[in-house]
C-alpha cells in the first residue's frame, strides 16, 4: 500500500493514533517529523531539513526506505506537493477544547508560566488547526477524522485504506490547570471570535465527516471535492468519487431548485500533480451568470445528495 501521511495536530488524540499505527505497521516502517531538534524525528527528515537533498532526491530516498506511515507536527504545505495529497490524513478537535488542552500540556510538561489569556491570544495559537492544514488544502486531504468521534473516525479510516490500526489510549491528561467547562462567558466569546475562521472550517469539515459516516452505513460512496473559485459568474471546483473512476455527476441547487448539472471531468495540472484522481480530470465549472442571489447556492453529488463544501472565500458570495 501507499504510505499514509498523518498530520499530527497537537492535542487531537494524535499520540493515541500514532501509537496504534506503530503497533500496526511496525516502528521500522514509520517515519516521523517532529522538528529538526526532536529525538522523535527520523534521520532522513533531518537530512532533508538540513538542505543536503532537494525535494526530488528526498522523495526517492523516502520510497527506498519502504515507509508505510509518516507522522509529525508539520504544515501540510511542507509535503503536499511532494506526496499524494489523497494519502494525507488528520484529526480535528473543537477549537476551544484543543486550545485548553494544549495550554494545560504546556504548563505541565514545558514549564509555561504565562496566563491562559496570553496563551490563546498569541498569534501562533489562533486558528492553528486551519493554518496547519491550509484553508485551500483541507478538502483535498484523503481523510479528516474527529476527536469527538474517535472510534467512528478510526473505523472509517481503516475501511477506506484497508488497514486495521487499533484503538490505543495514550497521553490522557489529568490535573488540568484550566477546564473548558470552567471558562467564563467573556473568555468563551473571545476565543470563538479569535478562532472564527477555524470554527467555520471545523463545522464544514464535520459536515463532510457526518456524510462520510452516513454514506458508509448505506454502503454508498463518499465524494471528496469542493467549490473553490468564483470568476465572472462561473463557479469552479473539483470532485472525485472514492472507489470509482467514473467522473462524479454534480448538480447546482439554487433555493432548493436544481438549476445546472455537469460531470467533474475537466483537466487541471494542479489536480493531477496532487494526485486527486483520474489523472487530473476531476474539475468542474458551472455558468451561473443569470443567478443574482448566490448566497443560497449548493453543489451536490447527484447520486447521493451529498453537498460539497464551498470554501470560506466563497461563503459570502454576492
Amino acid at each position: 500500500m501507499k504510505c499514509l501521511f498523518f498530520l499530527h495536530i497537537p492535542k487531537t488524540a494524535g499520540t493515541s493514533f500514532r501509537k496504534g499505527a506503530n503497533t500496526y505497521f511496525g516502528e521500522s516502517r514509520v517515519c516521523q517529523d517532529y522538528g529538526k531538534f526532536s529525538p522523535l524525528t527520523s534521520p532522513l527528515i533531518k537530512k532533508w531539513a538540513s538542505g543536503e537533498v532537494d525535494g526530488w532526491s528526498f522523495y526517492q530516498d523516502f520510497n527506498k526506505e519502504g515507509y508505510q506511515f509518516f507522522t509529525g507536527h508539520f504544515h501540510a504545505s511542507k509535503y503536499i506537493d511532494i506526496f499524494d495529497v489523497g494519502q494525507m490524513i488528520t484529526f480535528l478537535r473543537d477549537p476551544v477544547d484543543r486550545i485548553v488542552s494544549e495550554y494545560n500540556h504546556k504548563v505541565r510538561h514545558q514549564g509555561y508560566k504565562d496566563s491562559f489569556e496570553s496563551f490563546y491570544r498569541s498569534r501562533e495559537n489562533i486558528n492553528r488547526q486551519l493554518r496547519l492544514i491550509g484553508q485551500s488544502n483541507w478538502s483535498q486531504l484523503g481523510f479528516i477524522g474527529f476527536v469527538e468521534s474517535f472510534e467512528d473516525s478510526l473505523l472509517l479510516l481503516n475501511k477506506k485504506f484497508g488497514i486495521n490500526i487499533p484503538i490505543l489510549r495514550q497521553n490522557i491528561a489529568s490535573n488540568e490547570v484550566v477546564h473548558s467547562r470552567g471558562l467564563t462567558n467573556e473568555q468563551l466569546s473571545e476565543l470563538r471570535a479569535l478562532n472564527a475562521k477555524e470554527y467555520e472550517f471545523y463545522n464544514c469539515a464535520r459536515t463532510q465527516f457526518d456524510w462520510r459516516l452516513h454514506l458508509a452505513r448505506d454502503s454508498a460512496r463518499f465524494t471528496r471535492g469542493a467549490a473553490t473559485a468564483w470568476e465572472n459568474g462561473c463557479l469552479r471546483g473539483w470532485a472525485m468519487s472514492e472507489e470509482e473512476t467514473e467522473a462524479a455527476l454534480l448538480r447546482v441547487k439554487h433555493n432548493g431548485e436544481v438549476v445546472a448539472e455537469t460531470k467533474a471531468s475537466e483537466y487541471s495540472p494542479i489536480y493531477k500533480a496532487r494526485g486527486l484522481g483520474r489523472r487530473g480530470f476531476v474539475g468542474f465549472s458551472f455558468d451561473l451568470t443569470d443567478i443574482k442571489d448566490l448566497s443560497s447556492i449548493e453543489v451536490v453529488v447527484a447520486r447521493t445528495g451529498q453537498p460539497l463544501p464551498i470554501l470560506p472565500s466563497l461563503t459570502r458570495l454576492s
